[in-house]
């Protein structure tokens, strides 16, 4: 299928599921959080718009295995990538932080087609079928890294290599959260990048993109600054609230691209400290 065409029907697809109703709650209660002064047939269009960008990205995920895999450089443009080389020049790798904006899987890949060395910190999916498409999408050109006992010792040994370590760091981080405000409420995030810097201090940037027109994509690197901090504790919070401040504002100027189906704010401080 012709790749404008496929993207047309990922975006009826999309459509369907909002139409649907499905998880539409959840959405739209995302964006309240997110924008609360906006009125409810406001948050209405940008969750119908992010429904339908949600199925042409997976429309994009799963063609990209095919053909367009090999035209990575007319789909996907990169901006700040210097500023990373340089960075990545001092052998103490680096941090790429991102979220679910846009078409993500296909910004770190394309990271790495600009040879780039790239690893990635990934989940598990309970579907295992579901699990392997995943991570299937970023190919041999990227190391994956998944979650679990021996996920440190490996991020480690990238960033002693000199590689950047890409971590999708917007989602509900649970009992192991550092509390911090995302879209303007507390909630457990990541705790991963705070401790990195705190015990090697790598340098950490932010990679954000969006989607602009005839299926292409904009995607920026740049550098968070973390300001000092007296102590190792206080760093790894500060960075916490740097990052996820930086998310915030990357899904604000795009809000009808972000993936609002997380449920990013399930808990409340006091669930979450009992």
């Amino acid at each position: 299928m012709p790749r404008r065409l496929a993207l047309f029907s990922g975006a009826v697809i999309g459509q369907l599921g909002w139409t649907l109703r499905i998880r539409r709650q959840i959405v739209i209660s995302n964006l309240k959080q997110a924008m609360p002064k906006a009125e409810y047939r406001h948050l209405k269009k940008i969750g119908a718009k992010s429904a339908r960008n949600f199925g042409r990205t997976m429309v994009e995920f799963i063609r990209f295995d095919g053909k367009d895999r090999h035209r990575l450089d007319e789909i996907v443009s990169l901006e700040g990538t210097e500023e990373l080389r340089k960075a990545l020049d001092h052998k103490r790798g680096a941090l790429v932080l991102t979220g679910h904006l846009g078409a993500w899987a296909l910004y770190f890949t394309a990271l790495a087609a600009e040879k780039i060395p790239i690893a990635l910190l990934v989940g598990k999916q309970h579907n295992p079928k579901v699990d392997k498409f995943i991570h299937s999408i970023p190919g041999d050109s990227v190391t994956l890294i998944p979650k679990g006992r021996s996920a440190i010792r490996k991020i480690v040994k990238c960033l002693e290599e000199g590689a950047c370590v890409v971590m999708v760091a917007d989602q509900h981080a649970g009992r192991t959260g550092i509390m911090s405000p995302f879209l303007g409420k507390n909630t457990p995030t990541l705790a991963l990048p705070g401790s990195f810097v705190a015990k090697r201090n790598p340098p950490v940037f932010l990679m954000n993109g969006h989607r602009t027109d005839r299926g292409r994509h904009k995607v920026m690197v740049k550098p968070i600054e973390i300001p000092e901090c007296p102590c190792n504790d206080s760093l790894k919070t500060e960075v916490t609230h740097c990052y996820n401040k930086a998310i915030g504002q990357a899904v604000l100027a795009h809000p009808e691209q972000y993936f609002w189906y997380h449920r990013r704010w399930r808990d409340t401080d006091e669930a979450i400290a009992s």
